[in-house]
């Protein structure tokens, strides 16, 4: 759906998770330092992570 392939999204995922960001497993991916991907980024959040920081604060 996304358009990328399996090893690149399994790459990035493992390196996600050697950094201690996320704990992915099949079927399901955790988050586990949301500051710290936002930190990895740059800041850099698209409109989805937009909207769901947006509705946080409500």
């Amino acid at each position: 759906m996304l358009g990328a392939r399996r090893p690149g999204v399994t790459l990035a995922l493992n390196m996600l998770e050697y950094r201690g960001l996320i704990h992915a497993k099949r079927a399901e991916i955790t988050i586990v330092d949301r500051t710290g991907l936002i930190e990895l980024t740059g800041g850099a959040n698209g409109p989805e992570e937009e909207r769901y920081l947006g509705a946080q604060s409500l």
